[in-house]
């Protein structure tokens, strides 16, 4: 049976999107957005702000397909601009670190993967 570059490239990005949601917490046995809620609101405006970012960053993942090359370098410059915040944020300790940093590094992985592919696509 063969099947279309198109049928396999939707199919590769299911995946990957499947993966980019399911993953933490599969692997890590953790809730897919950090650690368990609290009602204490977060110490600063900073804790905020990069908390925000990251949901907005990563919650475009399922519309990867659609993005210009242009907005999916947007996209991975956010998300390298955004490590650093998390790794130094004090509001969550080593397993939430890692989980938030592992979703970013997949969504940024898929955006790349993307990225590269609609390069591919134009030549």
């Amino acid at each position: 049976m063969f099947f279309t570059t198109e049928f396999k490239t939707e199919f590769k990005t299911t995946i990957i999107t499947v993966l980019l949601l399911l993953g933490p917490a599969v692997f890590c046995g953790v809730r897919a957005m950090g650690a368990p809620q609290s009602s204490a609101a977060p110490a600063n405006a900073a804790e905020e702000n990069w908390r925000k970012e990251f949901n907005d960053v990563c919650g475009k993942t399922q519309d990867a397909m659609s993005f210009t090359p242009e907005q999916l370098t947007d996209l991975i410059r956010r998300c390298d601009d955004l490590r650093p915040q998390i790794e130094k944020t004090g509001k969550l300790d080593e397993t939430g670190k890692k989980v938030y940093l592992g979703r970013l590094r997949m969504c940024r992985g898929l955006y790349a993967y993307v990225l590269d592919e609609k390069k591919k696509e134009k030549k």
